[in-house]
C-alpha cells in the first residue's frame, strides 16, 4: 500500500490494480481478501470513505475481517 492511499475504497482499488502482477496463488488470496473487505462495506461495518486506520479499528471491534464480512469461522 502506498502512502497516498487514505481511504478504504482507494485501498481496495490499489489492491485490484496490482493483483494482475502477482502469481496465481497470490492473486487468488488477494481476490478473497478484497471480497471480504467489500462484504464488510456492504454490511455497513466500514464505509468506503473511512480512512484505513479507522476501518481497521472498526473491523477489530467486530472481531476481525472474517466476522465483519459475515463469516464466523473464516470460511466463505
Amino acid at each position: 500500500m502506498t502512502a497516498k492511499v487514505k481511504d478504504v475504497r482507494a485501498y481496495i482499488d490499489e489492491l485490484e490494480r496490482t493483483k494482475g502482477d502477482r502469481t496465481e496463488q497470490v492473486k487468488e488470496g488477494l481476490e478473497i481478501y478484497i471480497d471480504r473487505w467489500k462484504r464488510a462495506m456492504e454490511r455497513g461495518v466500514v464505509d468506503g470513505t473511512d480512512g484505513v486506520d479507522i476501518a481497521l479499528a472498526k473491523l477489530e471491534r467486530e472481531g476481525g475481517l472474517y466476522a465483519a464480512a459475515g463469516e464466523s469461522d473464516g470460511e466463505p
